[in-house]
């Protein structure tokens, strides 16, 4: 099947609505300058490190640090095919403030932070959150040729950043692994931090943002009040078909919370979020196997759960 063939047949934001909800360059800009990076091995912060140049997901402050990380590094060490690693792209996601609203909307959602048997969440005890993200084509055309034809695309192809899987636990509760020595302390440090900075209110816990790559990124992330309202007001999202003109109201749920953070990535014709990329081959090969069900990959895995239930996709053909 030729490739324009496919229907785009349902879309959320219009360009308006995009340019009403999306954050300033200048509040990004200020957000990514303000996060921190703690050094792998001694889980320092406030000085300048170095990445490895090899894989661009771990840090140093010092080449000791370097050195003694190395031992259990070298076992996971792979090269990557994206210059700047996942660094710069979690840290710019995070500072885009309607993105990282709805991902607390998400967190309240999943742990059911409503409920006032949960109150010590994220005071008492931490929350762990697991995101799985992708790299997809801004251009729907692309992402049909990759993952069901055989039809050449362009070598370079402008991508941008997905987010295909949340998923939520309590480190050390209900069965679940506690949290490894340095998380603890990353969480701890984040806990304290916040009690002094004026929002001991607020519940922290940490996040995982996953790739294909084999590596992750964890930051602490705290929920705003703000979240706690939206995730009590459960205002339903509203989506209008592009072909007839049909509006559609959705419950708020994480799921559809995060196709709407999708739908708003994928709006942003000028990149004024910085979440476009271009994509590498590793960004293409998951696309690519997405149709073929002996492959397990928890990238892959995650992508083919987003096509199956986001509205932008249910007109792309199986094969």
């Amino acid at each position: 099947m030729e490739a324009e063939e496919v229907l785009r047949a349902s879309r959320y934001l219009s360009q308006e609505m995009f340019r009403l909800l999306a954050t300033p360059p200048d509040v990004i800009k200020s957000g990514r300058n303000a996060s921190k990076v703690l050094c792998t091995t001694c889980s320092i912060v406030g000085v300048k490190l170095q990445t490895c140049q090899r894989c661009k997901s771990v840090w140093y402050c010092s080449k000791e640090c370097q050195k003694s990380d190395w031992p259990h590094h070298k076992t996971f060490c792979t090269p990557t095919d994206r210059s700047k690693g996942l660094l710069k792209l979690m840290e710019t996601l995070v500072a885009n403030t309607t993105i990282s609203i709805l991902l607390e909307v998400c967190a309240v959602l999943d742990l059911k932070l409503l409920n006032d048997k949960k109150k010590d969440v994220g005071f008492k005890f931490p929350f762990m959150i697991r995101v799985d993200i992708g790299i997809e084509p801004t251009d729907m055309l692309d992402f049909v040729k990759i993952c069901l034809t055989d039809e050449p695309i362009p070598e370079k192809v402008q991508g941008m950043l997905q987010i295909n899987h949340f998923f939520s636990h309590l480190p050390g509760r209900l069965g679940c692994d506690p949290l490894t020595p340095k998380r603890e302390k990353l969480w701890h440090r984040a806990r304290d931090e916040a009690n002094n900075n004026g929002r001991g209110g607020d519940a922290f816990g940490l996040m995982e943002f996953v790739s294909d790559s084999g590596f992750s990124i964890t930051i602490p992330f705290g929920i705003h009040p703000l979240a706690h309202k939206l995730a009590k007001d459960a205002e339903p999202f509203t989506t209008v078909s592009a072909i007839t003109g049909t509006v559609t109201r959705r419950p708020m749920t994480v799921e559809t919370c995060m196709e709407f953070i999708n739908h708003h990535v994928r709006s942003d014709k000028q990149n004024q979020l910085k979440l476009r990329t271009e994509m590498t081959e590793s960004d293409k090969a998951v696309i690519r196997d997405v149709p073929d069900k002996s492959i397990f990959r928890d990238a892959v895995l995650a992508l083919r759960g987003k096509m199956a239930r986001e509205t932008l996709y249910a007109h792309i053909p199986r094969r």
